[in-house]
C-alpha cells in the first residue's frame, strides 16, 4: 500500500515548468523570426508626397502597395520608397495616377495575420500562466506540499533488513519487538499493554541509527513513512506546523504504521532559545509535533522513530514518556560487534584466506560501523591498485594507516635537519610509550608526512577500555609529552611540532581536574566554563592543578628519554633509513625498556 501526492509531486512541477518554458521559447523564437524577416527585406526610403507624385507621373514604379495611410512604391531597379498620405482625396488622386500609367496597385488587408494575432494575444496568456505558477507554488509550499517535503510509503522497499544490521543487538531487539507489536497488537495487548508512542535512537555518528530504521522498513509489514527533521523548515512561517499536521493525518489513515524522522534534533531543539521570528516558527513546529504525538488515540497503532546525534539539545517535553517512551542508545560496537559488522560489509569483497576478521576487529577499537565499512572499502581500493585478486593483510594495514594517520604526502620533501628532528621527536614518543605500564602497545612509528603531521607514532589498544583509570590517563599524557622531552634532552631545543601533543595533553589534564575529580581539588565539575556558579578562584586553582599534572608527566618523560638515549639513537637511525618502523624492529631497538615508576 503506497500513497504519494501526485498532483503536487516534484515530477508534475518539473513537467509544468518544461511545458511553459517550451511555450515561451516558441513565442520568443516566432517574434525573433518576424523581426529578422522584416529586417532582411529591402531597405525602405522615406519620400514626401511631391516625390511620390512625380514618380506616379513618370510611371517609373514597378508596383504600389497601399497600407492604410501609407504608400509603398517599388521601382524597377528594386529600390523601395514609402510615403504617408493622410487625406483620402489626395490618396485617391495619386493612386489613380499610378493606375493610369500602368503601374499595378495593391491594397493590403487591414486584418492582422495569424502570426500577428498569436503574437498579440499570447503574451498576456503567458503572463497569466506564469503568475498562476508562482501562486500555485506559494500555495503548495505554505500547505506543506512544496519544497523537499514528500511523504512516501517505503514498506518492503528498502534494501536493508535486520540481517544487514550487526553490532547493535539491543537496539535491534527493541525495534523487532515494536514491529511485532504492530503486526499483532492483540497478542501484546491482551494484558493491557500498548505499543510505545515513540522510539528515540541516539548515539555517535556512524553507529547505524539510520540503517536500523531502514531495516525496520524492510522488516515491517505496515506502512513506513520517512521524513527528515530539516524538511519541516521552510522560508514561509507556519509551513513546519502544517507539514507536521499533514504527516500525522496521513499516518492516522494508514494506521498501523511507522513514522521515521531522521535527524530529529533539527526539529525538536529546546524552545525559547531566541526572540527572533525563525526561533518562534521552529517553536511552533515543535509544539505541533508535541500535540500530534500526545493526541494519539489509544487504539491507533502509530509509532514514531527518531534518530539524532545530539539528544542533549532535544526539548524535555519531546523526550518525556508518552511521546518518546523508549530511548535506545546505539553505541560503538565492542570486539564481537566489530567482527560481526566486518562480516556484513565483507560479503561482496574477496578476502585473502589468511586474513582474519577478528584480527581487524582487535586493531580497530573505537571504530564505528561507518568507519569499518570505510576501512574495508579503502583496503579494496588498495588491493585494486596492486592488481591483487583479494584483500590481504597488507591492504588492511594501508587502509588503517590512511584512516588513522592520514594520506602520505609522497611528494613532500623535508630538509635533513627537519627529518632528524622529527625522528627524535617520534622516538621520544616511542621510548615513553614502551616504558609506561598502563599505556597502549606501540604498533608503528613513521616520519613520512601524513595529513598535517610530519611524523606519527601509532598505538593500538589491546582491548576496549570502558573505564579509564587515573594511571592510564597520566601515562597517556606522559607519552604525548615524550616528543617534547626528547627535543629538550637530545636536541637541546624545542620545536613547534609538539603543539598538537601539548593541546591533547592539556585537554586530558583539564578533564582529570574539572570532570573526573582526579586532583587534590577533589570531585569538582567545570564542564561549563560559563556557569555563574563557578568562582574565578576555583578556575585559577583548577588551572594550577592541570599545570601540575602536565609538568609532573613532562618530568617523567624526560627521565625516560635521558635513560634511553642509546635506544632512541638506534631508532632514530633506523627511521632515517626506512621512514617507517614496525613494532618488531622497535622492540629490537629498545632491548630492555625502563619500567616507568608511577
Amino acid at each position: 500500500m503506497a500513497f504519494r501526492i501526485k498532483k503536487f509531486s516534484g515530477r508534475s512541477q518539473r513537467t509544468t515548468l518544461i511545458l511553459l518554458t517550451l511555450i515561451a521559447t516558441a513565442l520568443i523564437a516566432g517574434s525573433i523570426s518576424v523581426i529578422r524577416y522584416r529586417q532582411t527585406t529591402s531597405p525602405v526610403q522615406t519620400i514626401n508626397y511631391s516625390e511620390a507624385y512625380a514618380i506616379a507621373e513618370t510611371g517609373a514604379a514597378a508596383s504600389v502597395l497601399v497600407e492604410n495611410d501609407s504608400l509603398i512604391v517599388k521601382r524597377s531597379d528594386g529600390t523601395v520608397s514609402k510615403t504617408t498620405v493622410t487625406g483620402e482625396a489626395f490618396r485617391q488622386t495619386i493612386v489613380e495616377l499610378f493606375r493610369k500609367n500602368g503601374v499595378p496597385v495593391e491594397f493590403a488587408s487591414t486584418q492582422p495575420t495569424l502570426i500577428a494575432t498569436v503574437f498579440i494575444y499570447s503574451w498576456p496568456v503567458l503572463v497569466v500562466l506564469l503568475l498562476g505558477l508562482v501562486g500555485w507554488r506559494v500555495h503548495a509550499t505554505v500547505n506543506g506540499r512544496g519544497g523537499s517535503f514528500s511523504l512516501a510509503d517505503h514498506s518492503g522497499k528498502q534494501g536493508a533488513t535486520f540481517a544487514d544490521v550487526a553490532g547493535v543487538d539491543e537496539a535491534k531487539a527493541e525495534l523487532s519487538e515494536t514491529i511485532e507489536f504492530l503486526r499483532d497488537p492483540i497478542r501484546f495487548g491482551r494484558l493491557g499493554g500498548r505499543a510505545p508512542r515513540g522510539i528515540l535512537l541516539y548515539g555517535p555518528p556512524g553507529t547505524g541509527k539510520t540503517l536500523l530504521a531502514r531495516a525496520a522498513a524492510g522488516e515491517a509489514g505496515v506502512p513506513f513513512l520517512s521524513v527528515s527533521g530539516s524538511s519541516f523548515q521552510e522560508k514561509f512561517a507556519g509551513v513546519g506546523a502544517a507539514r507536521a499536521r499533514r504527516l500525522f493525518a496521513r499516518a492516522r489513515k494508514l494506521s498501523p504504521c511507522i513514522i521515521f524522522i531522521d535527524e530529529i534534533d533539527a526539529l525538536g531543539r529546546q524552545r525559547g532559545r531566541g526572540n527572533d521570528s525563525g526561533s518562534a516558527d521552529q517553536d511552533q513546529t515543535l509544539n505541533q509535533l508535541l500535540i500530534e504525538m500526545d493526541g494519539f488515540d489509544q487504539s491507533s497503532s502509530i509509532v514514531v522513530i527518531g534518530s539524532t546525534n545530539r539528544p542533549d539539545v532535544l526539548d524535555q517535553a519531546l523526550t518525556r514518556p508518552g511521546r518518546f517512551d523508549r530511548e535506545i542508545m546505539v553505541n560503538l560496537a565492542d570486539l564481537r560487534g566489530r567482527e560481526a559488522i566486518l562480516k556484513v560489509h565483507a560479503r561482496n569483497i574477496p578476502l585473502d584466506d589468511e586474513l582474519d576478521l577478528n584480527w581487524i576487529a582487535r586493531g580497530t577499537p573505537g571504530f564505528s560501523g561507518a568507519d569499518l565499512a570505510n576501512l574495508l572499502n579503502e583496503a579494496a581500493i588498495a588491493a585494486t591498485r596492486d592488481d591483487s585478486d583479494s584483500v590481504a593483510r597488507t591492504h588492511i594495514e594501508i587502509a588503517r594507516d590512511r584512516i588513522l594517520m592520514g594520506a602520505a604526502r609522497e611528494g613532500f620533501m623535508m630538509d635533513e635537519d627537519e627529518r632528524y628532528a622529527t625522528a627524535v621527536h617520534e622516538a621520544g614518543h616511542v621510548a615513553v610509550g614502551l616504558a609506561v605500564k598502563n599505556g597502549d602497545p606501540i604498533h608503528k612509528v613513521s616520519i613520512l608526512p601524513r595529513g598535517r603531521a610530519l611524523g606519527v607514532t601509532q598505538s593500538l589498544p589491546e582491548r576496549d577500555r570502558l573505564m579509564k583509570k587515573r594511571e592510564y590517563l597520566e601515562d597517556q599524557i606522559a607519552v604525548l609529552l615524550g616528543g617534547r622531552a626528547a627535543e629538550q634532552v637530545v636536541l637541546d631545543t624545542m620545536t613547534a611540532g609538539a603543539s598538537n601533543d601539548i593541546e591533547r595533553a592539556v585537554e586530558i589534564a583539564r578533564k582529570m581536574v574539572g570532570e573526573f575529580g582526579m586532583s587534590p581539588l577533589g570531585p569538582i565539575y567545570l564542564g561549563d566554563s560559563q556557569s555563574e556558579y563557578q568562582s574565578q578562584s576555583l578556575l585559577d586553582r583548577a588551572d594550577d592543578a592541570s599545570n601540575q599534572i602536565i609538568n609532573a608527566q613532562l618530568v617523567r618523560a624526560r627521565e625516560v628519554v635521558t635513560s634511553q638515549q642509546n635506544s632512541i639513537a638506534r631508532l632514530v637511525k633506523l627511521l632515517l633509513e626506512r621512514d617507517t618502523v614496525e613494532a618488531d624492529d622497535i622492540r629490537h631497538c629498545f632491548e630492555s625498556p625502563l619500567a616507568l615508576s608511577a
